[in-house]
């Protein structure tokens, strides 16, 4: 039975024809039948019956696509293909064929795949198929040559291709690894191209060609039969979609349901063979040699081991033997970068140390730089960081999972028959030191030797896994045919994180002892070797080693090269060495050098020669900010300026740090950090960024991190009189009290431009003593004149008022104060003179003292009873002589009385001229008047 082709309904009639078409042996056919419709199909593993019209499985030895069609066996062309070739020109390019016939060129089959033509010629491969349904197109592919052309597309029945990335493509190259390609098809007619176009250039002869193992195609039809499986293959149960190989040592037929065993005393045979092979005799290239690891002695034993599987048979006369095991021999030096341990293998040298391999690792003096890479000269074993494997287009190539194996001196592909298989050998790198020079990053160096009886092929390939544009493996050079011993250099000029470097052999059909050899490979500048050797560096290049891939030893800590005697100079005294790293410089005003003399350190105590007073800020942070005013964008947004700046101490090394985390917004969080920058004085912008949800969600960042200053310059202080004089300060720095001028710190960066700060760029950090101010950090301000910080983008001045910028108080400070004189003593205290007082610690006010003393009540006591005693005694004295006054004034009158009673106005002559001595005479006197109630008068009065 048969379907009739599709109709405008999509369906179809069974019906019934002959078996052989050139004799009808039909009497009476069977009347037509409606079929299935056009686009069924059975699953894989089944096949339609056209007797029932149901799908049935496939019995053993048999397998199925189902609706697909496979293509893998390629021991001529199959039906449906079509190959051709033409010439091609590149005119306009200036390139033009070197083949004018290309009727002999054109695809190939070659059993496990078929492939392309090797000159420069166009040659394509079609296929002409209709699918009834969606499928798919997909093929196995290996495509090495850079200078070839592999072009994949689909036509449909127009003839018109399509324009997607799937069906008309250019493929990459894919090394000695065999990739897949897939691509879509609707329902209807297709032609499906594979074409090449080689282009060689130079002496370029052959192309290395493009190899298909496999193509298949779902989506055509139905199936009405199983296929058998081919020589080798075997299918053990029913509804299989494919065949499996059989076993080494072991054979089967067309169509077999299991594989049969060899006779392994006398034969073998290797994956899906059809038949069994009388093994040959052993030859030398049958087994290999290994070495144990080195003894305390350094020496290490020989061991010779048949190559696996095991092929030859060494029972035969003519078959050689393995030589006897076990002999000590001298192990190998180390390979140069390695120094030899007394009780292990060869160790890697430590950093900035060398070693040739035979002798411990030595320092790589100063002013030398370490020639650091990966020397393999020595091959007791693979390195580490190789690996060795066997790749083929198909699974019956590689014999082995090994390619290469390490023999002393070289290692050497394995000399087992691998047919087209490639010997895979790859060296993985971590990257490179940085530059190497302007150009390179590092360079490979390898040396190599081909012994061939016929073409057969080394490539040295390059691959970057994380290269983000996946070109895949890049052919760097070829080889072909028997080669002499050479070396061949590389320079890598970009550095990746991840590299490697593949060395594929290929051997020549049917010559299973070529053999390639690799005598040396060396990796220069690579991350994770070791130093062979010291070079000099060049003049100045030793100050250089911050800088990535300068690898320099610079001198110690502190010291500089002299050009002349290419020794290192160390710093001494209040010496520091200069920012070039060219000489020394000595440390400024109120600093002194470091322990390692690198940098200029003020140790937060500071004695002013100005006024003889002591400073101590060890009291304050080490680190301050300060934060100008708000400032605008044009679009209203606010932002400021923060600085930060390092005060003191930690040997001059500055620890203030201004970050960018500004590329963390949009997660609203300020904690990831994507640049800062540290040192003495620095400056971020600070913006306030809003989310979604402006009054509920916001973050502040900070960006534009800048670095102002790296080391301390000076302390100093103005005088008094400096202070209020013409300074040139800014106002703000200059009111102050006379008794406590400012300490000025002054901070120093890279050099500024000639034009924008010929005198350099300088941060000062202006100390005033504030005993006003309760919090001991302080308060940091900026002039208001220049509210940024710096007026002329060369100066930025901050004023920083604290406590604990007051001077160490000293027994000038204080007074003392002396009390009353109580009961005998008398009490002294001692008193700041000011109030708050302007100094802090230091000396500290004395206690109070009591001295001896003589009340002063009691001499005011006897001076004022010896007053009042003086004052009667003095009153007394009046009143007597006042009386006195009045007797003689009373004799007076009395005179002139008696003158004028007798002599009318006469005075008498005088008895006397004075009174008489005693008063009896004037009481026996007969006429005399006694005045005694005139007496008592005046007493009564007093």
């Amino acid at each position: 039975y048969t379907y009739t082709d599709c109709d405008l309904d999509g369906g179809r009639w069974r019906v019934q024809v002959p078996r052989n078409p050139e004799v009808c042996q039909i009497v009476q056919p069977a009347a037509p039948l409606r079929g299935k419709d056009c686009g069924f199909a059975c699953d894989a593993g089944s096949y339609l019956d056209l007797g029932s019209q149901e799908c049935r499985q496939c019995p053993p030895g048999t397998y199925s696509l189902g609706s697909g069609v496979r293509f893998d066996e390629w021991d001529g062309l199959p039906k449906g293909f079509e190959t051709y070739a033409e010439a091609v020109t590149f005119t306009q390019y200036g390139y033009h064929s070197k083949i004018n016939n290309c009727s002999l060129s054109g695809w190939k089959p070659a059993g496990q795949y078929i492939v392309s033509n090797q000159d420069d010629c166009t040659s394509s491969l079609s296929f002409t198929v209709e699918l009834q349904q969606k499928g798919v197109v997909s093929f196995n592919y290996q495509y090495s040559d850079p200078d070839l052309v592999f072009h994949f597309y689909v036509q449909n029945d127009m003839c018109q291709p399509f324009h997607d990335q799937t069906r008309n493509v250019f493929l990459n190259t894919t090394g000695t690894v065999s990739k897949k390609w897939s691509a879509d098809l609707e329902p209807g007619s297709y032609i499906l191209y594979w074409k090449t176009t080689g282009i060689m250039v130079g002496n370029k002869k052959t192309l290395n060609p493009v190899k298909i193992s496999s193509i298949e195609i779902t989506g055509v039809s139905y199936s009405t039969e199983c296929h058998k499986c081919r020589s080798g293959y075997f299918a053990q149960n029913t509804g299989s979609r494919w065949c499996d190989l059989c076993p080494v040592n072991t054979f089967s037929d067309r169509g077999a349901i299991t594989c049969n065993p060899c006779d392994t005393e006398t034969q073998y045979s290797p994956l899906a063979s059809s038949e069994c092979f009388n093994r040959p005799a052993c030859e030398q290239k049958d087994y290999f040699a290994t070495h144990s690891p080195c003894d305390l002695n350094k020496m290490t034993n020989t061991m010779y081991k048949w190559i696996e599987p095991k092929i030859c048979l060494d029972s035969l006369p003519q078959s050689v033997s393995l030589p006897p095991s076990g002999q000590s021999e001298p192990c190998s030096p180390c390979n140069p970068g390695f120094y030899p341990p007394d009780n292990a293998t060869c160790l890697l040298c430590p950093p900035n140390t060398f070693s040739d391999g035979s002798h411990d690792c030595q320092p790589c003096p100063a002013s030398t730089a370490p020639h650091y890479g990966m020397f393999n000269l020595w091959w007791q074993e693979l390195p580490s960081n190789m690996k060795t494997s066997c790749i083929g287009l198909s699974k019956l190539d590689c014999a082995q999972k090994k390619g290469w194996e390490a023999v002393g001196d070289q290692v050497r592909t394995m000399s087992y028959e691998s047919g087209e298989a490639y010997l895979i050998l790859v060296m993985s790198l971590q990257g490179f030191m940085g530059k190497l020079n302007e150009k390179e990053v590092g360079r490979i160096t390898f040396a190599f030797q081909l012994d061939c009886e016929g073409e057969c092929q080394l490539y040295f390939m390059k691959a970057s896994p994380s290269d983000v544009r996946n070109l895949g493996t890049n052919v760097v050079e070829s080889w072909r045919g028997e080669q002499l011993k050479q070396t061949y250099t590389y320079s890598i000029t970009e550095n990746k994180h991840d590299i490697s470097f593949t060395w594929a052999f290929q051997k020549s059909r049917g010559n299973p002892s070529d053999t390639a050899r690799l005598f040396l490979v060396n990796v220069t500048n690579a991350v994770g070797g070791a130093a062979d050797s010291c070079t000099q560096c060049a003049v100045g290049q030793a100050n250089l080693s911050i800088f990535p891939g300068n690898q320099c030893i610079p001198c110690p800590k502190g010291s500089y090269i002299d050009p002349s005697s290419k020794k290192c100079v160390a710093c001494t005294g209040n010496n520091k060495l200069k920012l070039d790293k060219t000489g020394c410089e000595p440390c400024g005003a109120g600093t002194a050098a470091n322990s390692d003399h690198t940098q200029c350190t003020n140790n937060c105590i500071f004695h002013s020669d100005t006024t003889g007073r002591q400073y101590n800020f060890t009291g304050l942070p080490s680190t301050q900010s300060a934060t100008t005013v708000p400032s605008f964008t044009s679009t209203g947004r606010k932002y400021n300026h923060v600085y930060n700046f390092s005060f003191c101490g930690n040997q001059g090394i500055g620890k203030a740090e201004c970050i960018d985390n500004v590329t963390s917004a949009n997660q609203a969080s300020s904690d990831v950090v994507s640049g800062k920058v540290v040192g003495m004085v620095c400056r971020s912008t600070a913006v306030l960024m809003y989310g979604n949800q402006r009054e509920y969600c916001h973050v502040m960042v900070h960006s534009q991190p800048t670095l102002f200053a790296t080391t301390i310059s000076d302390v100093t202080q103005a005088s008094s009189a400096n202070v209020t004089g013409n300074t040139g300060l800014p106002p703000i720095l200059m009111l102050n009290s006379l008794i406590t001028p400012n300490v000025p710190h002054r901070y120093s960066g890279e050099e500024g431009g000639e034009d924008q700060c010929p005198h350099g760029r300088h941060s000062y950090i202006h100390m005033r003593c504030d005993p006003t101010i309760a919090d001991e950090a302080g308060v940091v301000s900026m002039q208001r004149e220049c509210p940024d910080g710096t007026c002329d983008g060369c100066s930025f001045n901050f004023l920083w008022r604290t406590p604990m910028a007051c001077p160490l108080c000293i027994d000038a400070d204080y007074e003392e104060v002396a009390g009353a004189c109580v009961h005998g003593q008398i009490t002294t205290k001692f008193m700041w003179k000011n109030y708050p007082r302007k100094c802090r610690g230091g000396v500290v006010l004395p206690e109070s003292k009591m001295e001896g003393c003589q009340d002063i009540l009691f001499y005011v006591e006897i001076g004022v009873i010896g007053g009042v005693a003086l004052l009667f005694m003095m009153c007394t004295a009046v009143c007597c002589l006042w009386k006195k006054s009045k007797k003689l004034e009373y004799k007076y009158h009395r005179l002139v009385m008696n003158s004028n009673g007798k002599n009318d106005g006469e005075l008498p002559n005088a008895d006397s001229c004075a009174l008489s001595d005693s008063d009896s005479d004037y009481e026996e006197q007969s006429d005399e008047v006694v005045f005694q109630k005139k007496k008592a008068r005046l007493f009564g009065k007093v």
